[in-house]
């Protein structure tokens, strides 16, 4: 009997845990709910891209070229073959050589950018009949027109430097912004708001392929003013920092106005309040709300909007990294919209989607840990 009572009373426990920590967290439900909410829009998402890129003729993804002189040489039995074991790595065929259907060519792909182990081949005999090479892997994104390389690799070996471009301008982004719109709000029509606001019209009005070219030219300029430095024209892996500098300039330069804007605005709506009238009512100083109470509650929807400012100074740098020739996921998407290359631009949109996503989910969880006041509803 007493075991009996004691493990009860151990069960008890683990039940209670198990409904307080798990099914009743709220913040969990909410989590995942979000996680099960951007799956299905990023299947949708995929649906959709991999029906539009149909309207792909097949000609484009194949060389008409190697065709002829296959054909010249091998026959047209083999020539087709080769067709068909082309269109098959963009899901267009079977591997046994059958067109397939739009919806099929869908779930194929689904099928590939699943994380399970999977076994995909690439490459096939003279004869274009049976399979040679296999890529083995998880997820599979495609074989890369451009490069030849699989698209995975392609993404491994750019995303870390436009992932590090991205987060120091947005370092830099708000390390200047959030100041200056601070002492903008303090007095609304003072000088400083009213330089800002000059700053901002002018910035604005300037179009940012525009600015991109200029810097380009001045700064890159040996001979120029700014030679000394040697910036350079081109991204120099020998000249990391100095080579990077001008474009994360350029992009911090342009981003400015708009996190100057948004504090502004907030800082603003918090200093309007009725708390805020209450506590100057009760004698406390400028300095002491603006610092204690405006501050925290203006920077709340600030913090949720950096993984989103984060993820937008990652996509936007694409005219950047091609015009310094960065190698980074810009550029790679530049070169495959002009390139047609398929996999690569199905495997960016995946990408994007997918960082997307999450950076709008980290949005919320970094609020809740900088306003326990704010509680997630699942």
């Amino acid at each position: 009997m007493g075991m009996t009572a004691q493990s009860e009373k151990k069960e008890s426990k683990f039940l209670v845990f198990l409904r307080e920590k798990i099914i009743e967290n709220m913040t969990l439900r909410y989590v995942l709910k979000r996680i099960g909410a951007s799956l299905i829009t990023l299947i949708l998402l995929v649906a959709i891209v991999t029906a539009l890129i149909r309207a792909i003729p097949d000609t484009k993804l194949y060389s008409m070229q190697v065709y002829n002189k296959i054909k010249g040489s091998l026959g047209a039995t083999i020539a087709d073959n080769y067709i068909k074991k082309e269109l098959y790595k963009y899901g267009r065929y079977t591997i046994d050589g059958r067109p397939v259907s739009v919806i099929e060519n869908i779930f194929t792909y689904i099928y590939y950018i699943l994380p399970i182990y999977k076994e995909v081949p690439y490459a096939f005999d003279l004869n274009y009949e049976k399979a040679i090479k296999s890529w083995k892997g998880f997820i599979y994104l495609g074989r890369s027109i451009s490069t030849n390389e699989f698209v995975a690799e392609d993404l491994i070996q750019s995303m870390p430097i436009s992932l590090y471009i991205s987060l120091v301008s947005v370092f830099f982004t708000y390390l200047f912004a959030f100041p200056l719109g601070v002492s903008m709000a303090k007095k609304p029509g003072g000088i400083v708001d009213k330089i800002g606001t000059v700053f901002i019209v002018l910035n604005y009005a300037i179009p940012a392929l525009v600015f991109y070219l200029l810097l380009w030219s001045f700064a890159g300029d040996k001979n120029g003013p700014l030679g000394f430095f040697n910036f350079g024209y081109r991204f120099d892996e020998n000249n990391f920092f100095g080579s990077l500098f001008i474009p994360i300039f350029a992009i911090v330069f342009l981003s400015i106005p708009g996190v100057i804007v948004w504090v502004r605005r907030f800082m603003v709506d918090e200093l309007n309040s009725d708390y805020v009238k209450f506590a100057r009512s009760k004698g406390l100083s400028e300095n002491s709300i603006m610092y204690t109470h405006v501050l925290r509650n203006a920077s709340v929807p600030l913090v949720r909007n950096i993984p989103a400012t984060l993820l937008s100074a990652m996509i936007g740098s694409y005219f950047v990294e091609k015009i310094w020739s960065i190698p980074g996921t810009g550029k790679m998407l530049i070169n495959a919209l002009y390139s047609t290359d398929v996999s690569a631009i199905q495997g960016l949109t995946f990408l994007y989607s997918a960082i997307s996503m999450l950076a709008f989910l980290l949005g919320d969880l970094v609020t809740v840990a900088f306003d326990p006041r704010i509680k997630l509803q699942g």
